[in-house]
Formats: C-alpha cells, structure tokens, sequence
C-alpha cells in the first residue's frame, strides 16, 4: 500500500471497531488475542485502544477502557513484584513478560501474561503496544503440582526419618561395628541432605554447588574455613545428584576419620569447570597425614569410582597420594542436567 494512502496510528486508533483500510491495524482489531496501544506521552500513560478480544477478557465495555491506566485491572492480590517489573520496563522503556493477577470487571481474576513493548518513532517513545493471554488454567495446574510435591516432600522425609530411626536402633542392639553403624547412619543423612537440594528445585535439576556443599554440610561447624569449594553453576539431574551427594560425604568422612581433616591444619579444595564441552571435577586434599590406599576397597569407594563415572557417563579416578586424597572427574558436559525418560511416542 502508497504510504501515502495508509491511515494513520491515530486514525486507526480513533476507529472504535470493525474494519481498518490497514491489514495489519484490521489483524490487531480482530485477533482472539486481547491487544491494548497507551500512550506515554499523556499524563498517566493512558490506554487509547483495545481490541475485542481485550474487551471479552476483562468485561469491561471499551468506553470505561479508554483513557484509563491499565493499572485499573489490579486488585488487592495482585503481586508487587510483578507490578514493579512493568513499572521499571516502561520507566526504561524496553520489553518485558510477567504473569500478574489482574481483575475483570465482575470481581473474578485471571491470570494473566503480559508481553509489553515499546513503540518509537524516529528515535521518540511514542507508544506501547500490549498482547495478553488468559493463562489461569495453566497457573491452576502449576499450583496444584507445587502442593502434590510438597505433600510428596513431606512424606519422604518422614519415611526417610524413620527408616534412619529404623536402622539406627536395630544397628545399635546387634552385633555391628560402631564405625559400620555410624557409616550407614551418615549415608542416610546424606541422602535426606540431597533430597532436601532436589526438592528446592521442584525435582527438575540442581546446581553442583549446592549439593556439594548439602553434602558437606555435616563438616561446616567443624571446619568451614579449611573447605574451599568452587565452580562455576552447572545443572545435574536428579539421579546424578543424589549419587554425587553421597560421593562428596564419603570423600568428607573420610577426610575427618583419616584425612586432610583429621588434624588442625588440613584443607580441601573441591573445584570444577566446564570446557570443551566437558564437565571436569576434582576433590584435593593438603596439608594430612601420610595416606595409603585400603587394602579391601570398601563401599565407599566404590560410590565414589564406579557408581559415580557411572552415572556421569564419564571416568573417576581416586588417588591415594602421599600428600592427600585426591579425586578427579571427567565426563560430557551435555545432558547432565537434562532428565531422560524411557517413554517413547508410539
């Protein structure tokens, strides 16, 4: 179309409704989606159009729309964060997205997801354009599965207290070691700290440092200052970080018992990095006594060697070195964080 020849911005947005000489003004009137235009050079940046669509929203007619804020859709539950991030995009200007509560005429909400732009002309701020989308439905599931999980939650660390409670008593009354009591007591306790990571991240993935700090976190009150753990944020899955929380509090006790930890002047450095695509870890103990290798692997090791590589989908190496324990691991950094179903799509 001669540019000549094409309305306006103000003359389509005089147009109440219907058609438009401008498809892509007669496209925004009829859309389903619900569309406003305010205008910031106005006091109060007011609204100076809205579609059908926004109209069948909210249930406002478009004479009570029109020269208002859109601020009149909030109401007493909708969110001040939210609301503070569209105040300091439009401030700014520049784009923004946020889900904010609003409020339809007859008093019901919605939720609602708010994709703001900026508008310029010649470098000048002369309007911003506004889509929405009704996604109650969507924010009710999400709801209803936060509190399934925290109900979940709450059941497994029950259980998982009383199984430790279980074996505690039934370890204490027979025939076992003390040393083997109290290792399978720990183990307990450092799967209970991991499920504590996973659950603050809804079961998704976590970030290494979180669990390797969970698992250490028996040692904190003891020996904070002689920990340095380091790294930048990598996601795990689930699986690997359960098995990487009970790998660090073997390497942990260990170093108490018999390592780096066990005098008043050890440290343990825990470190990892990501480069060409691949992830790489490695535990350092300095300043022990003199160690040696066990003569018998235990179970120990063997969750810090085979079980973790495995896990990983990489290799793990433990050191007994003359000057301290040392662990390294190295495995693909694509897809630990990524869990991967067995279900395939008939």
């Amino acid at each position: 179309m001669d540019d000549r020849l094409r309305p306006s911005v103000e003359d389509e947005i005089d147009i109440p409704s219907g058609s438009s000489r401008d498809p892509f003004a007669s496209a925004v009137r009829t859309t389903r989606m619900p569309m406003v235009i305010t205008d910031p050079r106005r006091p109060d940046n007011p609204i100076v159009f809205c579609n059908d669509a926004f109209v069948d929203l909210t249930g406002y007619p478009r004479d009570e729309v029109l020269g208002r804020n859109c601020r009149f859709l909030q109401g007493p539950a909708t969110r001040d964060d939210a609301v503070a991030k569209l105040r300091g995009a439009i401030s700014v200007p520049e784009p923004t997205q946020v889900d904010i509560l609003n409020y339809r005429k007859d008093g019901t909400t919605f939720w609602n997801a708010l994709l703001l732009s900026p508008v310029f002309e010649g470098g000048d701020l002369v309007y911003f354009f506004a889509s929405q989308m009704d996604v109650t439905d969507r924010k009710r599931s999400e709801e209803h599965a936060f509190l399934l999980q925290r109900e979940l939650d709450h059941r497994v660390k029950n259980t998982l207290a009383t199984v430790q409670t279980l074996v505690e008593q039934t370890l204490r009354r027979a025939t076992v070691p003390t040393d083997v009591a109290a290792s399978v007591a720990g183990r307990l306790r450092a799967l209970a700290r991991s499920h504590d990571v996973m659950t603050r991240e809804a079961w998704g993935s976590a970030l290494v440092g979180d669990v390797v700090r969970g698992a250490l976190d028996p040692l904190h009150d003891q020996v904070a200052e002689r920990l340095e753990v380091e790294g930048p944020d990598v996601r795990i899955k689930p699986r690997i970080a359960t098995m990487l929380s009970l790998a660090v509090h073997e390497l942990g006790e260990n170093a108490r018992r018999h390592g780096a930890l066990s005098n008043a002047a050890g440290t343990v450095s825990i470190r990892w990095t990501v480069a060409d695509r691949h992830f790489h870890l490695t535990w350092q103990e300095a300043g022990g006594p003199p160690v040696t290798a066990p003569a018998t692997p235990g179970y120990g090791v063997k969750i810090i060697e085979r079980v973790l590589a495995a896990e990983f989908g990489g290799t793990a190496e433990l050191r007994f070195a003359g000057d301290g324990v040392v662990f390294q691991l190295d495995a693909p950094a694509d897809g630990l964080g990524t869990e991967q179903s067995e279900w395939k799509v008939p």
